[in-house]
């Protein structure tokens, strides 16, 4: 019997250990990503280091372009980076510093007939 108390305590304070570890981990990055139908090419933020990556991924003769675009204090819409890709082997894209609780959006669109998407509103707080 004083075995198996013994085995109990110890099976919950394992449990206990890994729920505190858990707790104490640092947040996951808010990396996330938007497509064009068909295949044609996709866009993607990496949170850490604010990375974009454009990438055309149909060999059809026509290349894809991302824009980060963010609202001003006065409620325009503005882009403040682009990166196109299209024609060569890799992606294109680039790094823009996403400051503090300022939304942003991204923009992707295929140069083939105007086809475009717009990711979800994000900020650096998330």
């Amino acid at each position: 019997m004083a075995k198996t108390v013994l085995t109990r305590g110890a099976m919950i304070g394992a449990a206990a250990a890994v729920l505190i570890g858990f707790a104490s981990a640092p947040a996951s990055a808010a990396n996330f990503g938007i497509q064009l139908p068909n295949g044609r090419g996709y866009m993607t933020f990496i949170d850490g280091g604010d990375e974009f990556i454009v990438c055309d991924t149909k060999v059809d003769d026509h290349g894809v372009t991302g824009y980060l675009r963010t609202v001003t204090t006065d409620g325009r819409i503005v882009t403040v980076d682009t990166w196109s890709d299209g024609g060569d082997s890799g992606c294109g894209g680039g790094t823009h510093d996403i400051i503090g609780n300022q939304p942003h959006d991204m923009v992707l669109c295929w140069h083939g007939g105007g086809a475009c998407v717009v990711s979800r509103v994000f900020d650096e707080n998330e």
